[in-house]
């Protein structure tokens, strides 16, 4: 009896994976073909809003004020602003004159990674005109061109929301200082 014992521990059992591995080499491309018929549904996002907290009331009678409804489009060739649906710059009686920039390039002829071809001081010029104008404003709404680099856009919001702005104490109730402009940006997809 111990000869079969030891003949059958001996024995290894081997699984066949080749059959399997195959199935699975041809479910590989059916189900990426599938997936270009797939529909995914979309939810669009926007980034959350806030404010810091007012200290005092403002009564109902007190007139409002209009809002600005400032944009700023980064367009290759500079920056377009629009201030409640009238762009700057326009002929009169017309919303929008051309895609010609408000505030031209800096830098003309330079490439789109060199962030220094943009015009950021003039931008931040004008947006403390605007804060003047409108002191209770902090939103902007901001777009660009495709092929505008992330960086640029960046440096956009730094200039629209002041170069020398500082939120923290404003974030935790506190005032905010004379020096922020708009510091709420609205991104949106696509200029135009």
């Amino acid at each position: 009896m111990r000869k079969k014992r030891k003949k059958f521990e001996e024995e290894e059992i081997v699984a066949d994976l080749l059959p399997v591995m195959n199935v699975m080499f041809l479910m590989i491309p059916l189900l990426l073909a599938a997936m270009e018929y797939a529909s995914f549904a979309s939810i669009n996002v926007s980034p959350p809003r806030f404010s810091a907290a007012s200290a005092e009331k403002k009564p109902d009678d007190a007139p409002k004020e209009k809002p600005l409804n400032l944009k700023v489009m980064v367009l290759e060739d500079g920056f377009l602003i629009s201030a409640d649906g009238q762009q700057e710059g326009a002929e009169a009686g017309k919303a929008t004159n051309s895609k010609a920039p408000t505030i031209p390039l800096a830098k003309p002829g330079t490439p789109l990674n060199d962030y220094a071809r943009f015009d950021y001081v003039a931008l931040e010029q004008r947006a403390k005109n605007y804060k003047e104008m409108f002191p209770n404003e902090t939103i902007v709404t901001i777009s660009a061109e495709a092929h505008i680099p992330m960086q640029s856009l960046l440096y956009t919001m730094d200039a629209l929301a002041g170069r020398e702005c500082k939120l923290a104490r404003a974030l935790k109730g506190g005032a905010v200082p004379a020096n922020c402009y708009f510091w709420q940006p609205v991104v949106e997809a696509g200029a135009g």
